[in-house]
């Protein structure tokens, strides 16, 4: 069972290593909760990310994140994706731009910061 807007684990009665589960809802909460993404037109990731880097990605993914597009990409020690819901906001450091997802798509939603 997952919280219906983000989608992070509930802990259940008697589940081994609650910490493990309570650890990755955490590092997802850190990301989305102030979504701010390094790009979000890669379709290939990075080589070196690093933990806490966020990006939504590419519309033609490749490699660990193909059949990802338009998903948000969170790297911990391994990548973990979110699909988005229809009003998420993120920034994207790439072209300091705002964008919102409008339930299929991210569009732009303001001018420059």
């Amino acid at each position: 069972m997952t919280t219906p807007n983000l989608t992070m684990p509930y802990l259940v009665a008697a589940q081994a290593q609650k910490e493990v589960t309570h650890n990755e809802a955490m590092n997802d909460l850190d990301c989305l909760a102030q979504l701010c993404v390094t790009s979000r037109v890669l379709n290939t990731p990075p080589p070196t990310p690093a933990d806490g880097d966020a990006y939504i990605v590419g519309a033609a993914p490749t490699g660990v994140w193909a059949g990802k597009a338009g998903q948000v990409a969170i790297y911990f020690s391994g990548w973990r994706y979110k699909t988005p819901k229809a009003g998420w906001l993120a920034f994207s450091r790439a072209d300091n731009k705002f964008y919102v997802y409008n339930g299929t798509a991210w569009a732009l939603l303001g001018g420059y910061v």
